[in-house]
C-alpha cells in the first residue's frame, strides 16, 4: 500500500523562501535510492522560476509518475503559466520528463521540469528512468484556407478573429508554443479616445485632437495613419470590452488599461483575445512556423510551415503577415542599427524578423528599418533576469547618470533612449520610501531585492559609485523644482517626488530594445506594398512587422486597430 511521505516543513519553508532549485528536503522514512529506488508516495519538488519558486506535489509509485499539482508559482500569465498547465498531464499520460521547452517560456518550462525532478530524487529515485521523448501532435499535412494570418500576437489575433467574423475559414500560425508574442509581457495602456470609459468620465478629447498631438510629436510617422487610429481606437477599446479584457482603469484622457500590476494589462487582452479566438473556430497552430510565401504570377497563393514532425503547405487566397519586429535577431539590428549592437531586447523572444524577410522575398519593400525604440527603464536581477521599470518613472523617480546627474526629461522613456545609448546605456534610477509604499508594482521590485537602499542620499551615492557632490546637487536642484511646479532643466511634466521620505532608493537601469519600428510597407489599408509603391495582391501586414506610419504612437491600440483593418480588409479581398 503506497504512503504519504511527510516533507519537513522547516524545510520547505527554506526552499520556498530562498527560491532554491534542487532542495532535496527528504520525506520521513524515505529510504535510499542506492537500495531499493523510488518509495511510493507524495513528495514537494521546487524549482527556480522566472518569477520565484515553482513548487509541485508529486504523487510517486515504485515505477511511475502518478499524479502532479501545483501547489505554488507566481509565473508570468499566458508565458511561464503555459507549461505549468500543460506539463502535469503530458508527464502523467507519457510517464516521461523528456518533454519539449515551451517556446517563449524556457526558465519557467525548464523550472517546472527540475521541480519534478527533484521530488523523484528525494523519493530514491532518478529522473532519468522517465525519459522517451515526447512531440507534441502539430498538424502538418497540406490543408487550405480563406486566410492565413502569421503570428499569434496581439495583432495576429486580433486579424484571425476579425477575418473569422466574416465567415472565414482562417488559419493562425504561431512559430512558438504559446500565443501572444509581444502583448504578453505589456504593462502600459491601451491609448484610445471616444470609447466608453473615456465618455463616461467626460473627457472631451476628439479624435482630430489626438490625432493631431501624434503628428506634431512623431515626425518620422504620417498624419493619415495617425488619423486612421485615433478614428478607430476608441472603437477597438469597446470592442476589446465586449470579449472580455477588462480595460477598466482609465490612466489618462486618451488611456485606459487594466488593474496596474506587473504584466497585468498584456495578459488581459492576450487572454481575450485567445478566447475569442476558440470561440469564432479560429484554427490556431502553435510550434508552426511560417517560412515562405507562396506565390503564383505575382499573386498570394498561400504559405509554407515548417514543423518538428514535417513540412506543408496551406493553400491561402490572402495572407496577413503579423509577426511581430525584428528586436531579438542581433544580427538585423547590427545591419540597421550598427550602434545598438550588443543590446538585448525585452520582446517577445519569437521577434525575429521572419515575416519581413518573407514578405521581401515576395517583393515587398522594408521601410524605416532603422526606426528603432530604446527604452532605459530596464533592470537585471543577480540570477540574470530582467524587468521593466517603467512605473518608477511613470510615478515619480528621477534618472542620473554614472556620474550621479539628470541630462534627460526621466518622464520621456520612449524618446530619449538614443541619448541614454550615447552615455554608456545605463544609470540610475533615484526615489524615496513613498514610491515603495505607494505603488505595488515598486513595492514587489523592492520585495525581489532589485534596489540599492539607505539612509541618506549621500550614502546611496557611496553605495552605488556615483559622484556624492552631483547627486546631492541634483536632488537639492530637483526639490527646488518640485517647490516651484517647474523642471527648469529639462521641462519634465510630473513633479512629485519630494525627497523628503527615507529611505531612499536606487535601481540600476539598462537599455533594452523596446521595439522595432519600420518595417514591411504597407499603406492605411493595411496592403503591403512593393518598392513601385503597388500592392501585392492578397497580401496584408499588421503591428509590429508593418511600416504603417504610426511611429510613437500606443503599441496596443495599433496592434487592434491594425490587426482589425487587416483581417476585415483580408476577408474582403477573398470573396
Amino acid at each position: 500500500m503506497k504512503k504519504t511521505k511527510v516533507i519537513s516543513i522547516l524545510s520547505v519553508f527554506l526552499c520556498l523562501t530562498l527560491g532554491l532549485s534542487g532542495c532535496t528536503a527528504a520525506p520521513a522514512g524515505a529510504g535510499s535510492s542506492a537500495q531499493g529506488g523510488i518509495v511510493p508516495g507524495d513528495y514537494l519538488g521546487v524549482g527556480n522560476g522566472r518569477n520565484g519558486p515553482i513548487v509541485v506535489k508529486v504523487t510517486l509509485g515504485k515505477d511511475s509518475i502518478d499524479a502532479i499539482k501545483v501547489v505554488s508559482e507566481k509565473e508570468t500569465h499566458n508565458t511561464g503559466s503555459v507549461p505549468i498547465k500543460q506539463y502535469p498531464d503530458l508527464i502523467v499520460q507519457n510517464q516521461t520528463l523528456d518533454l519539449d521547452i515551451v517556446s517563449g517560456a524556457t526558465v519557467s518550462s525548464a523550472a517546472f521540469l527540475n521541480a519534478v525532478r527533484n521530488a523523484i530524487t528525494q523519493a530514491g529515485g532518478d529522473p532519468a528512468q522517465f525519459t522517451g521523448k515526447v512531440i507534441a501532435d502539430v498538424p502538418h499535412e497540406d490543408t487550405t484556407a480563406d486566410v492565413v494570418v502569421v503570428g499569434a500576437g496581439g495583432a495576429g489575433m486580433t486579424a484571425a478573429i476579425s477575418a473569422a467574423n466574416e465567415g472565414k475559414k482562417v488559419i493562425l500560425l504561431e512559430k512558438l508554443g504559446l500565443v501572444g508574442g509581444t502583448s504578453n509581457y505589456s504593462v502600459e495602456s491601451f491609448g484610445a479616445v471616444g470609447d466608453k470609459t473615456h465618455i463616461a468620465l467626460g473627457s472631451d478629447v476628439t479624435a482630430e485632437e489626438q490625432a493631431a498631438i501624434l503628428t506634431k510629436q512623431n515626425p518620422n510617422g504620417t498624419a493619415e495613419a495617425f488619423s486612421v487610429l485615433t478614428h478607430n481606437n476608441g472603437a477597438a477599446a469597446d470592442w476589446l470590452r465586449s470579449i472580455g479584457a477588462q480595460l477598466t482603469v482609465a490612466s489618462g484622457q486618451v488611456s485606459s488599461t487594466s488593474a496596474r500590476e506587473v504584466g497585468e494589462f498584456g495578459n488581459t487582452i492576450v487572454s481575450a483575445l485567445k478566447a475569442e479566438c476558440e470561440k469564432t473556430g479560429v484554427d490556431v497552430r502553435v510550434n508552426s512556423k511560417a517560412t515562405e510565401l507562396v506565390m503564383k504570377d505575382g499573386v498570394v497563393d498561400g504559405v509554407k510551415v515548417s514543423t518538428k514532425q514535417g513540412d506543408y503547405t496551406i493553400s491561402a487566397k490572402a495572407v496577413v503577415i503579423a509577426s511581430g519586429g525584428f528586436a531579438a535577431n542581433n544580427d538585423m539590428v547590427a545591419e540597421y542599427a550598427p550602434t545598438l549592437k550588443g543590446y538585448k531586447s525585452s520582446p517577445s523572444p519569437g521577434g525575429t524578423g521572419d515575416g519581413h524577410l518573407m514578405a521581401q522575398a515576395a517583393g515587398a519593400d522594408l521601410k524605416n528599418m532603422d526606426y528603432i525604440r530604446v527604452n532605459f527603464t530596464y533592470t537585471t536581477a543577480e540570477n540574470g533576469y530582467y524587468y521593466y521599470m517603467g512605473s518608477l518613472f511613470n510615478t515619480g523617480a528621477i534618472f542620473v547618470n554614472k556620474d550621479g546627474q539628470r541630462f534627460v526629461n526621466d518622464q520621456g522613456a520612449y524618446g530619449v533612449g538614443p541619448q541614454v545609448v550615447q552615455q554608456g546605456g545605463s544609470g540610475w534610477a533615484i526615489f524615496d520610501n513613498s514610491l515603495v509604499e505607494g505603488v505595488k508594482d515598486v513595492r514587489e521590485y523592492e520585495k525581489l531585492g532589485l534596489f540599492v537602499s539607505a539612509n541618506t542620499i549621500e550614502e546611496l551615492a557611496d553605495k552605488i559609485g556615483v559622484n556624492k557632490e552631483n547627486l546631492v546637487k541634483t536632488i537639492n536642484n530637483y526639490k527646488g523644482y518640485v517647490a516651484n511646479g517647474k523642471d527648469e532643466e529639462f521641462g519634465r511634466a510630473m513633479l512629485n517626488m519630494t525627497f523628503d521620505e527615507a529611505p531612499f532608493y536606487a535601481a540600476p537601469m539598462t537599455c533594452r530594445i523596446q521595439g522595432t519600428f519600420g518595417g514591411i510597407n504597407t499603406d492605411v489599408n493595411t496592403q503591403v506594398l512593393k518598392t513601385d509603391g503597388n500592392a501585392i495582391p492578397g497580401l496584408f501586414a499588421a503591428g509590429e512587422c508593418a511600416n504603417d506610419g504610426t511611429w510613437g504612437a500606443n503599441p496596443a491600440a495599433v496592434n487592434v486597430v491594425f490587426g482589425r483593418i487587416a483581417g476585415q480588409n483580408a476577408a474582403a479581398y477573398v470573396k
